[in-house]
């Protein structure tokens, strides 16, 4: 029988980081070999600072019981096998104390926004920049062993952690810096001015570009309505590749490019160098009539065209690491039944996607 769940660790972050990087290398030198590493990664603050509902820390289990519990087809064992679920990033002791120091200054947490209490503003902006290093300490030791992350997310702003992570590990493993090359699915840029509120869901690839290890980017999907002005022109500043879905046609229509084509042109658009780390971003946002997410679209690709991307984009571009982001399962709904089922399988399908797709791809 094979098992999909190979290992299932709670991860505390300590200083032992040779000690993980061990175990690491060992779960490599076992059976036919890990290759792939998934995390759960899932805090409010991030999504806060940029105005999105918080979520309950479930996105992670709602995934797993839903790949786990998937039955294995033609082809799937040697990606179930080459696969290790290591847990979720645990960020209880960094929220506590946001709450503590919240208490000592009297502040009421209860539907409070950004902007309404600068010292909050302040103490937020400081506990995501903690979890962003955090996820960023686990992923540098998952890459330097030349193992593939994979991290399910609660938010977009943990593509800074996961980005600077798959940097640092990549950078070492190699001994040259190793910059990014990203492709992001998603009806939002999330190419936001750092001057505004911090690390956080809506500035992750800015914030990647201003320190100067983002090399290049790429963003398919965006509805004109879901991004700012300010935030496009500081896409065209920096000569990043972006398709609106209003420029895409999805049935035919001679005088747009259809959806095949311009994943073509985004994958051209990223075309990376040797000594380039490609990533795949996917905010589940950008599925249309799917509301177990942050920020449900109105308007988007669907689950087919969704995982058709992953397959074909996955084929040509390779990327080492993935970022499944936004999923928000429903708390008063059990993870295993109704729209709780439905997201949970529906990212174990990309994940799996990306998987079988990546398998053929040389161990770097």
């Amino acid at each position: 029988t094979t098992s999909r769940l190979c290992s299932t660790v709670i991860f505390l972050l300590t200083k032992e980081n040779e000690t993980f990087v061990k175990c690491l290398e060992k779960a490599q030198l076992q059976g036919p070999g890990i290759r792939f590493v998934v995390i759960g990664s899932e805090n409010y603050v991030g999504k806060w600072l940029n105005g999105g509902r918080r979520g309950h820390g479930l996105n992670y289990k709602c995934f797993a019981q839903q790949f786990v519990s998937s039955p294995v087809g033609p082809g799937q064992r040697n990606f179930f096998e080459q696969t290790l679920l290591l847990g979720e990033v645990q960020y209880d002791d960094i929220t506590k104390q946001l709450n503590d120091m919240a208490h000592a200054e009297g502040i009421e947490q209860t539907n409070i926004k950004y902007g309404e209490n600068k010292v909050y503003d302040r103490m937020v902006e400081e506990a995501s920049i903690r979890c962003q290093r955090r996820l960023a300490n686990i992923v540098r030791c998952i890459a330097r062993c030349s193992l593939r992350p994979i991290c399910i997310s609660g938010g977009n702003e943990d593509i800074l952690g996961l980005g600077y992570g798959v940097h640092l590990g990549r950078t070492i493993a190699r001994g040259t810096p190793s910059n990014l090359t990203l492709g992001n699915f998603d009806c939002h840029g999330d190419y936001k001015n750092l001057e505004e509120r911090g690390a956080h869901s809506g500035n992750g690839f800015s914030f990647l570009n201003t320190i100067g290890i983002l090399k290049k980017y790429a963003v398919l999907g965006l509805t004109p309505y879901e991004n700012r002005e300010s935030m496009m022109e500081q896409l065209i500043s920096t000569n990043c590749w972006y398709r609106y879905l209003d420029d895409i046609s999805l049935i035919g229509a001679p005088n747009r490019p259809s959806l095949y084509e311009s994943l073509l042109d985004m994958i051209k658009a990223l075309d990376a160098e040797n000594d380039e780390v490609p990533g795949l971003c996917i905010d589940l946002d950008v599925t249309e009539d799917l509301t177990t997410v942050s920020c449900p679209a109105t308007l988007g690709f669907t689950r087919a065209q969704v995982h058709e991307l992953v397959q074909e984009f996955t084929r040509y571009n390779k990327p080492f690491f993935l970022l499944l982001a936004e999923g928000m399962p429903d708390p008063m709904i059990p993870l295993t039944e109704g729209i709780n089922r439905t997201l949970g399988k529906y990212q174990a399908g990309l994940v799996s996607c990306f998987l079988r797709n990546c398998i053929s791809v040389p161990h770097i």
